[in-house]
């Protein structure tokens, strides 16, 4: 040495600005250490002791220590359950003749009681005879990580369940070639497919969509918006073509963009709404006609003079109208069963005395025929309770209607009336025998005959079947 220069300075090397480098390096270390929250640790095999940093003894919850310390003070902190795989993982490396092992493990901090999760990186170093002497690395905390792992694996978990258990169709597929990576149980059971046969393929393949331009319509629409909401559409599936209302959404899985879609079945709303605007026209048509009806039945009623004869009239036939009317809407308007009929029209006049007989067969009228037959029954029990079978306390009533099945079908109906008062013939054609005659034949074709025997009044009513009954086509 001359000139008092530093032996370990390089030839022609400052020592003073050696020293200032070092003495940098060695603060933006310590400045790194400090901002990554990294502690470095170096520990001697043969002694088992350890040299470590103010942030590695920080991060354990330990009391610092400037000098070698004894590595079971660190091993003291970890957690029961992780403790023996940190050793054991370790020792298995040794054995291995691996010179890095890295793990992650808990520890319980003495200095706040606090759970937190480490990530620890070492290496070996070895001898001239490869024999290890040193281990020396760094420890992270990695507790915020693991606390976002698991809630994104609780949010995973979460979002499976609902997907899955979801009561409507949902799947996920892939923005740019329409692949299925997920499809949830009521998708497969909409779709009547297996899961093995829908993931992997595509919109195209499998054919969902009844017009497959809808496929690039919704992906489009997501690709611009980022969303839809209630896209009506057809989808075929195990039920064959049904309606839909889809909604989705743009995810992200592994880095692929994906379609989240959810689809509602509305098919049955569908037909209900078309069902419901049917009934409302069939509505308005019938109204039309029920109010022909009564204007009918005004101008053939104030053939009268007397007002309160009038309104008496009047409003026995619309009560009559409104008996046959309530069991049609009962029936929602589908038919009528013909005793139910009878007997809704003869009660009001003869009550549950036993006196009127009913006979035929169990069969439904149209709701046309139910209001044409339903009036013409009203006037004849109108008739039989002021000059009938009803006028006294002995007369009876016997209805029968019938099929026949000789040749053509034709509906068959009788009202018979016996042991009432005397007959006599009318003066005049009145508006109850229009109805029973003119009217009914009028609305339901046929032929319609009233008698006015010695024995009491018979009307007999016939017309094809298909006029009259619900089951006929006609």
């Amino acid at each position: 040495m001359t000139n008092g220069a530093n032996p370990l300075a390089p030839d022609g090397e400052d020592p003073q600005r050696l020293a200032q480098a070092l003495s940098q390096s060695h603060a933006k270390l310590t400045l790194a250490e400090q901002s990554a929250g990294i502690g470095i640790w170096d520990t001697d095999l043969a002694t088992d002791l350890c040299r470590a940093t103010p942030i590695f003894f920080r991060l354990m919850g330990l009391p610092p220590s400037e000098g070698p310390f004894p590595n079971d003070k660190v091993r003291a902190v970890r957690h029961p359950e992780d403790a023996a795989k940190v050793v054991d993982g370790f020792r298995q490396a040794l054995a291995e003749g691996r010179d890095h092992y890295e793990v992650e493990y808990r520890i319980v901090r003495p200095s706040d009681g606090q759970l937190r999760w480490i990530f620890g990186r070492g290496r070996v170093i070895r001898d001239g005879a490869g024999k290890p002497v040193r281990y020396s690395g760094v420890d992270i905390d990695i507790t915020d990580r693991k606390q976002a792992e698991q809630q994104l694996r609780e949010s995973e978990e979460r979002f499976s369940k609902a997907f899955n258990a979801a009561a409507h169709p949902m799947s996920i597929t892939t923005l740019r070639e329409g692949r299925y990576v997920d499809i949830n149980q009521a998708g497969l059971a909409a779709s009547g497919l297996s899961r093995e046969q829908v993931i992997g393929r595509t919109v195209r393949d499998l054919g969902f969509y009844n017009d497959p331009a809808t496929a690039e319509i919704i992906r489009d629409r997501l690709t611009r918006e980022g969303s839809l909401t209630d896209l009506e559409t057809t989808l075929r599936g195990r039920r064959g073509p049904r309606t839909y209302l889809l909604s989705g959404t743009l995810v992200e899985l592994k880095g692929e963009p994906c379609l989240l879609t959810s689809a509602v079945d509305i098919t049955e709303r569908k037909r209900a709404e078309e069902h419901i605007h049917l009934l409302m026209n069939e509505l308005n048509h019938r109204a039309n006609n029920l109010l022909m009806v009564i204007q009918a039945i005004a101008r053939q009623t104030a053939t009268t003079t007397d007002p309160r004869d009038f309104a008496e009239r009047f409003t026995e036939r619309l009560n009559g109208i409104a008996a046959s009317n309530a069991l049609l809407v009962s029936g929602n308007w589908r038919g009528v069963d013909v005793a139910q009929l009878v007997r809704s029209q003869v009660t009001p006049f003869a009550g549950d005395s036993g006196r009127i007989g009913l006979d035929g067969p169990a069969i439904r009228v149209k709701p046309q025929a139910a209001q044409a037959i339903g009036m013409a029954l009203h006037e004849l029990a109108t008739n039989a309770a002021k000059h009938g079978a009803l006028a006294n306390d002995a007369g009876r009533i016997d209805i029968a209607w019938s099929v026949s099945s000789d040749g053509a079908r034709t509906f068959r109906i009788v009202w018979s009336e016996r042991e009432g008062p005397p007959v006599v013939a009318p003066t005049r054609t009145g508006f109850g025998r229009t109805v029973v005659e003119r009217m009914i034949t009028g609305t339901l074709g046929g032929c319609a005959v009233l008698q006015l025997m010695d024995s009491g009044a018979v009307w007999t009513f016939t017309c094809p079947s298909s006029s009259v009954l619900e089951s006929d086509a006609g």
